[in-house]
């Protein structure tokens, strides 16, 4: 298993609880139904715009 990194994430709260919402319908925690739509919109990029590089640094930002 890879190892996890943690993100801190401010939302507003009815966000949270629509995320949360969806989640219990999925059945899946909060945390994991936010790296699920992370998963889905990285694979929706790289559909459209072709692979990221995951040895690329991301630098200057």
């Amino acid at each position: 298993m890879k190892k996890l990194s943690c993100v801190s994430l401010s939302i507003e709260e009815p966000m949270k609880e629509k995320l949360r919402y969806v989640a219990e319908q999925e059945q899946r925690s909060l945390a994991s139904q936010i790296r699920h739509l992370i998963r889905l919109y990285l694979q929706d990029y790289e559909a459209k715009y072709g692979p990221i590089d995951e040895q690329e640094t991301f630098t200057g930002r």
